[in-house]
């Protein structure tokens, strides 16, 4: 049975484009070296590891980015900390989304607190 993982669009969306593995259940190619991969929250998936802790949901389940296993840094500084309302974000949006007149953040933080770039 194959399994299928994200791999993304381009655009942080992982759940928007797959790939179906053909070795078997969640497989990574076994052409690359372990210290290039990443394994998600689900363990059939996996990322590369320069996807982890980018801010980008590429896993899905965000367990890329807030996983105590993935032990990311705080929002770095052109990132604003907040409960995002966009699937793409897993804790912080960039701060090129404050002030832009719509809801990036649960508690709209964006709009009010965040003081932009």
């Amino acid at each position: 049975m194959n399994k299928v993982f994200p791999q993304g669009d381009g655009t942080g969306n992982a759940a928007a484009r797959t790939k179906t593995l053909s070795r078997g259940e969640g497989d990574a190619p076994r052409s690359l070296p372990g210290f290039l991969v990443a394994r998600c929250g689900d363990p059939a998936s996996w990322i590369y590891s320069d996807q982890k802790c980018d801010g980008t949901n590429h896993c899905g389940d965000c367990s890329d980015e807030l996983s105590p296993v993935s032990a990311c840094p705080p929002c770095g500084p052109g990132w604003w900390r907040c409960p995002p309302t966009v699937f793409k974000y897993c804790s912080c949006i960039p701060r090129s989304l404050c002030r832009d007149h719509v809801q990036h953040c649960s508690d709209w933080s964006d709009e009010y607190s965040c003081p932009g770039l």
